[in-house]
């Protein structure tokens, strides 16, 4: 709900501070005092279109602040999510007109731009007034609205999930049947490449144990006879082993001699223990070494394979096995999307699913729009239009859509003998506003935000039906449904129905300037015997405002 509404040099009004409380509130006072201001100022705050006429005279900008209570607004606090702001109880919405025209939107003291002002705006406040633009003139939102009193918002969210299923599902078939000579193309060439990747078989380790085992088997010749010649340098005769085994001896004899050669001989006598252990290598390496051509010729025809292969599909002799493996992906991926007749029964079955879901939904939605009919023709009477009737109309679609088998229209006429019309393109601004007040007093909890504003709903009623009309948006106010009523009004059957009432009035003393005050209950009797009798206020006018207030006061 609106908590609080800020204005500075905006047009008339200097300064201003008004707090809000729930249930209905109305803003009164003499014409042209500047009422529309105060809420012009508040559509600006929400987005509304902003130009230099807005500031002030003499001053260099405007600037409005909206405060609104989010504790029982779970869609505004999802938006608020959204945008990654932190889930709170309140947002401020603020709003800098500088004199060229130009306007900054902050959100929480964020910067924002305008339409972020209109989206969450509208998920704050509706304004009801004439001629005006709202929310309830729209297609969706009338749909939305008969989809809230059918209670058949979770029928609706199916419809649009099937919707979007069958969507995707025809999608799939379509490109398939407008690619399949390319995919025809492609398939050829993969299922060629992946017959020879069948045959070759490679695999991703192969490539470096087939090089290295070439490389020994090519040269192993010339390395069993360096093997060969190294095992006879150590252990023939006059070989290195004898050699040191000589040098031992003469070292050893020195030793007693001068005991400073003992080191020298010690590392002799391990360097014979370490040709010993080569000599014992070399021989078992010689032993192992293959001298096989016919295994050199297999090793060498492999590698050639896989090599051809390679260069034949563009690849590394090491990644064959990767490339065959998403061949094999691949070519699966395009038979499925080639299997026309299995992607014709998945749009089938996605269509028929579809329909099942539209019907249930038809099916709510035509019970409920004879419901919603009767119940807002009937209300009708009581707000001076008594021969008038609505509609809320179901015209059936060529195909089913993302909302339904059927286009939602409310529809109006101010006299039998009239057709039915778009409510949009009702004339009658003040029979708008009467009309809206009707279908939100009957659906009641469906209207979707929870601040309600209503601007001069009672233009062209008197008596008893602008009191019908006082406790209708009394009603609308109700606490149970925890929405709160703004009214502007110049009825003072309306005005007493209010739990919160303020007065705008006009200073002209200096400079024009427009401010709003809260009424106690006294000024509050004045105000509406003000109301009742004009300037001229006297005793029996008085007494006819308590008796009013008295009586409307729930």
């Amino acid at each position: 709900m609106l908590r609080q509404l800020s204005i500075r040099n905006f047009v008339l009004i200097d300064r201003l501070d008004i707090e809000f409380e729930r249930g209905m509130i109305a803003l009164t006072g003499e014409t042209g005092a500047g009422k529309s201001i105060v809420l012009d100022a508040l559509g600006l705050a929400l987005g509304a279109r902003a130009d230099s006429a807005s500031v002030r005279v003499g001053e260099k900008q405007a600037d409005i602040t909206a405060e609104f209570d989010l504790q029982n607004n779970a869609a505004a606090r999802a938006w608020l999510a959204s945008q990654d702001e932190p889930d709170a109880e309140n947002v401020v919405l603020r709003r800098v007109i500088d004199a060229a025209g130009k306007s900054r939107a902050l959100i929480n003291g964020r910067p924002a731009s305008v339409a972020e002002l209109r989206d969450i705006g509208g998920l704050l406040l509706e304004l009801h007034a004439q001629h005006e633009h709202q929310a309830l003139m729209r297609a969706n939102t009338q749909r939305e609205l008969l989809d809230r009193f059918a209670g058949a918002q979770s029928e609706a969210v199916a419809v649009r999930e099937a919707h979007a299923k069958s969507v995707a599902a025809h999608r799939l078939l379509n490109e398939a049947r407008n690619a399949s000579e390319v995919i025809a193309r492609e398939r050829a060439v993969l299922e060629a490449e992946v017959a020879e990747l069948r045959d070759a078989k490679p695999n991703a380790d192969e490539w470096t144990q087939l090089s290295q085992e070439q490389s020994r088997l090519s040269h192993a010749k010339e390395l069993l006879q360096t093997a060969e010649s190294a095992r006879s340098a150590i252990t023939d005769d006059e070989g290195l082993t004898e050699q040191l085994a000589q040098l031992v001896g003469s070292l050893t004899h020195a030793e007693r001699i001068d005991g400073g050669l003992a080191e020298a001989r010690q590392l002799i006598e391990s360097a014979g223990v370490q040709l010993d252990e080569a000599a014992q290598s070399l021989r078992a390496y010689a032993g192992k070494l293959n001298l096989d051509p016919e295994r050199l010729q297999e090793t060498e025809s492999r590698i050639s394979t896989l090599f051809a292969l390679a260069r034949k599909l563009r690849s590394r002799p090491e990644a064959l096995q990767a490339h065959w493996e998403h061949a094999e992906a691949r070519l699966k991926d395009l038979k499925a999307s080639q299997d026309i007749a299995a992607l014709e029964k998945a749009a089938d079955d996605a269509d028929r699913a579809l329909e099942v879901a539209a019907k249930a939904l038809s099916k709510k939605r035509e019970a409920a729009a004879k419901k919603l009919n009767a119940a807002v023709t009937a209300e009708l009477p009581d707000l001076a239009m008594a021969n008038a009737a609505f509609a809320a109309q179901l015209t059936s679609l060529s195909s089913i859509e993302a909302t339904g088998a059927e286009s939602i229209e409310f529809a109006f006429r101010s006299h039998g003998s009239l057709p039915f019309a778009p409510l949009a393109k009702v004339a009658s601004g003040g029979e708008l506003a009467r009309l809206s007040l009707a279908i939100l007093v009957v659906c009641g909890d469906a209207a979707a935000v929870p601040t309600l504003v209503f601007d001069e709903v009672d233009v062209g009623v008197g008596g008893k039906v602008a009191a019908q009309v006082g406790r209708k948006l009394q009603t609308l106010a109700d606490e149970k449904l925890g929405r709160q009523i703004l009214c502007v009004t110049h009825m003072p059957q309306v005005a007493a129905h209010a739990d919160h009432h303020f007065t705008v009035s006009r200073d002209n003393s200096t400079s024009p300037t427009t401010s709003v005050n809260p009424l106690d209950k006294k000024a509050r009797i004045a105000e509406v015997a003000r109301m009742l009798g004009g300037h001229e206020v006297g005793s029996a006018t008085e007494k006819l405002a308590k008796e009013l207030v008295a009586s409307s006061v729930r």
